[in-house]
């Protein structure tokens, strides 16, 4: 269980440094993605997968605004 949640944190600093590090927003939505999923497969592997399945379901609302609108600008 320790080495999953190191992965898990290992995942959300990589997702949070290509959000913050990338010039396109394209790819700093993958960055986004990896971040939230990293994060909400933390939760549940600490015991609180109900707030972890609200929050995901609420973050996914925000990245396909995310997505739309990066691929928007990108085209």
């Amino acid at each position: 269980m320790t080495y999953l949640s190191f992965l898990f944190m290992v995942g959300v600093l990589v997702g949070l440094t290509a959000v913050a590090s990338n010039p396109s927003p394209y790819f700093a939505a993958f960055g986004l993605i990896l971040a939230s999923i990293s994060g909400c497969c933390l939760l549940v592997d600490f015991g609180v997968s109900f707030l972890s399945l609200v929050l995901l379901l609420i973050y996914l609302g925000g990245m396909m605004v995310v997505f739309a609108y990066s691929a928007s600008l990108a085209a």
